[in-house]
């Protein structure tokens, strides 16, 4: 049962906001892939944290980006029948832009698109969030919170800016910039551990 922890930017139009969030406008696009893959039974300890690999659609086009991440998941996935994918957000944002991406441009038949991500394993770390969030107490009900806050909670380094910043570094082609936020934005490994640690007391 190995862990991939996903995380994807996607371009948000000036002239139509909504193309970051729904994968189905005219405008819609993944524009970086980034994830990191461990083939263990348990999640990486601190110590064992890999950098996560980019797949940047500047270099290529955004076709052929998911089409090699759909290669690699299917790989791993005729390896590791137990994949487990986690990240912050998946169920609401990522698997399902992602589905609908690969979808319209015909990646590979609806089911198979499926299959491989919408899987009965894996964790959102969002859904864990009301756990520390000061407005679960306040509202009294479960509240998640935003994985900046949820950084700063565990005192992880937050990500400077927002994924709106990405797409206007992307239209000004400065792409080390949107790197630098994806490599900040990046800290699924170490904020699962921290989640870890709270469930088990330490």
């Amino acid at each position: 049962m190995g862990h991939l922890f996903l995380d994807i930017e996607t371009y948000v139009s000036e002239t139509n906001p909504d193309s970051g969030l729904n994968p189905y406008h005219p405008e819609s696009k993944v524009i970086v892939i980034s994830y990191s893959y461990y083939d263990t039974f348990k999640p990486p300890a601190k110590h064992e944290i890999r950098e996560p690999f980019f797949i940047k659609e500047w270099e290529s086009s955004e076709k052929q980006i998911l089409e090699r991440f759909h290669t690699l998941l299917k790989t791993i996935s005729e390896k590791d029948k137990y994949l487990k994918i986690s990240g912050f957000n998946l169920l609401k944002f990522d698997l399902p832009y992602l589905f609908g991406r690969m979808n319209t441009l015909k990646i590979a038949p609806e089911k198979e698109l499926h299959d491989l991500l919408f899987r009965p394993f894996g964790i959102d770390l969002f859904q864990l969030t009301p756990l520390i969030s000061e407005k679960t107490r306040k509202h009294e009900q479960l509240w998640g919170i935003n994985q900046k806050d949820a950084s700063k909670h565990f005192g992880l380094q937050a990500k400077e800016g927002t994924g709106v910043d990405c797409s206007r570094f992307y239209d000004k082609k400065d792409f080390d910039m949107i790197m630098k936020y994806c490599s900040e934005e990046f800290n699924f490994e170490l904020m699962m551990g921290e989640f870890y640690l709270r469930v088990r007391g330490g």
